[in-house]
């Protein structure tokens, strides 16, 4: 006689193998308990959770977001109690009808009833496992935290600020405590200050070039570490400034003689002048977002020493802020809103680095061709684009006037030339006004020397 041996693989001589050898699985009763019986034995992890902000401090209107997630069996609530002393209560309480995967709460301690000092806040998340007697497997944030209601105040040290449409200026300001971001706002926009070695902050501030006059109002914004925000007025005069309109025909030989090096982005399309498009709106929208990241990791000093130079003997081929509209055999093919100045001079001219500074990006950049991008200090760049060769490499310290690459035609800038510009965190601004000394000394160093330095000048 053969003996069959019951089949081990996989653990079926379990409690699973025994109820289908028996015939009991389809009982609706041992269906639920074997449910049970999985959930409790095979969800033993505990869910994942998290907190943000990471802080120390908070105030009463800070926002809070409680994120947890749990694949096996999902988030059955989550509770987020504050203590305080004998006061104890929950700001965040949620029960959740059918187990979800991941959750994303915000809260605020707005309702809290905490005064100010030190507190405890515990967050809390259950999966829907019947681990612990059916409570679910549990994962705890514990953290004691300082409640910190009162805002902190900004002040302008600068006089009156007369700002030209496209151009750029500095307030000097200080605070009375410890702030985690500060500078102006323009718009939803905020242009950070910098802490100088005196104790106050300086910041840059761009009026765009885009913005209607009579809606610019920059104001000074500080937040503390706790998220207390206040806004503080300062005195600004808003000055108009026409800009022209351009009209650039694009030509067949243009499309030929640009677009090739191109031809890996968008091959779905074919025809050179939707090609085109394509390039002077997506691929420009992308470059630009990557110069106005590059300002993040600039200095709190400034590098450069006078007026900026530009390139020798050189002639204007395009205006800052001009609405250039391109046309193709007659017809509107795109428009772009000017950010530089074209610069062109004899072939393969020798272009200099406007001011001293650190190389933070050298290398092609899509519509602008080979790009070389200077941070100055306090947030402000100058980008050389369209270049035909590069000479520097990011991390380079330069000096004034030395030699950054040569003009070219790598672009999509009609002609060889360099485009030059210069960026405020992000904002292009007019170049002119940088290129001249007198206006530096008196809109931008004086300020630091009197009301910045370490040892103010009277």
């Amino acid at each position: 006689m053969r003996i069959v041996k019951p089949f081990k693989k996989h653990g079926t001589t379990g409690p699973l193998f025994w109820l289908l050898a028996l015939g009991l699985l389809a009982s609706p009763l041992v269906v639920a308990g074997f449910a049970g019986y999985f959930l409790f034995l095979k969800d033993a992890e505990k869910p994942h959770v998290a907190l943000s902000p990471e802080a120390e401090a908070a105030s009463l209107k800070r926002q809070f977001v409680l994120t947890a997630s749990d694949e096996q069996s999902g988030i059955r609530s989550v509770t987020v109690t504050v203590a305080q002393g004998q006061r104890r209560m929950d700001v965040l309480r949620k029960i959740y009808d059918t187990p979800r995967d991941h959750i994303s709460e915000r809260f605020s301690l707005e309702a809290s009833e905490l005064r100010g000092g030190a507190f405890e806040l515990q967050a809390v998340a259950y999966d829907g496992s019947y681990a612990n007697l059916g409570a679910g497997n549990a994962a705890r944030i514990n953290k004691r935290m300082v409640l910190d209601a009162v805002p902190p105040t900004v002040k302008s040290l600068t006089p009156a600020h007369y700002m030209r449409q496209g151009g750029a200026g500095l307030v000097v300001y200080e605070v009375n405590k410890d702030v985690s971001r500060s500078g102006v706002m323009v718009g939803d926009k905020l242009y950070p200050g910098y802490k100088q070695k005196s104790g106050q902050y300086a910041c840059l501030f761009p009026f765009p070039s885009d913005l209607d006059p009579d809606s610019y109002k920059p104001r000074l914004f500080v937040e503390d570490a706790a998220g207390n925000e206040k806004l503080g007025f300062f005195v600004n005069m808003a000055i108009k400034r026409k800009f022209r309109e351009e009209r650039v025909e694009i030509t067949d030989d243009f499309l030929a003689a640009r677009l090739p090096a191109f031809a890996a982005l968008y091959p779905q399309e074919r025809d050179p002048v939707e090609r085109f498009k394509k390039l002077n709106t997506e691929l420009r929208r992308q470059n630009t977002e990557l110069l106005g990241s590059l300002s993040a990791k600039s200095g709190a000093q400034p590098l450069w020493d006078g007026g900026f130079v530009y390139l020798p003997r050189s002639v204007v081929r395009g205006s800052f802020g001009a609405d250039r509209v391109y046309l193709y055999k007659g017809q509107e093919i795109g428009r772009e809103h000017s950010d530089g100045i074209g610069l062109a001079s004899v072939p393969g001219a020798q272009v200099p680095a406007a001011n001293a500074g650190n190389v933070v990006f050298a290398g092609p950049l899509g519509v602008y061709g080979n790009t070389v991008v200077i941070d100055h200090g306090l947030g402000l760049l100058s980008v050389y684009g369209n270049l035909g060769s590069v000479a520097v490499a990011v991390g380079d310290a330069v000096k004034k006037s030395d030699l950054v690459g040569t003009t070219g035609t790598t672009g999509l800038t009609p002609g060889e030339q360099v485009l030059f510009g210069m960026y405020l965190s992000g904002q292009p601004v007019i170049p002119i006004e940088w290129w001249d000394a007198h206006w530096i000394e008196d809109n931008v160093t004086t300020k630091l020397r009197r009301y910045a330095a370490e040892t103010p000048q009277q």
